[in-house]
């Protein structure tokens, strides 16, 4: 058999694993992507020569993020780690 080379999760597992790791249960969580813009020529010919302008956006991070009220994306960290 085979080990699992990759393991996928939603934003939901996502928020849950992070509660739980942190010890937090109390509150309304939700994800949150922590992004970077930044600009640069792009091409394909070998020489350069069809470089256009492009916009970038690289994925730095994730966090979770207290919300003052339920929404619906939010998770309740007292449910899914209580004490």
């Amino acid at each position: 058999m085979t080990e699992n080379q990759q393991f996928d999760y939603s934003n939901q597992e996502l928020v849950s694993l992070i509660l739980k790791q942190n010890k937090i249960h109390d509150g309304h969580w939700v994800l949150a992507a922590k992004l970077t813009f930044s600009a640069m020529n792009i091409a394909s010919l070998p020489d350069g020569s069809d470089a256009s302008p492009a916009g970038v956006v690289a994925l730095t991070g994730i966090r979770i993020e207290r919300v003052a009220e339920p929404q619906p994306f939010s998770l309740n960290a007292a449910v899914l780690n209580p004490k």
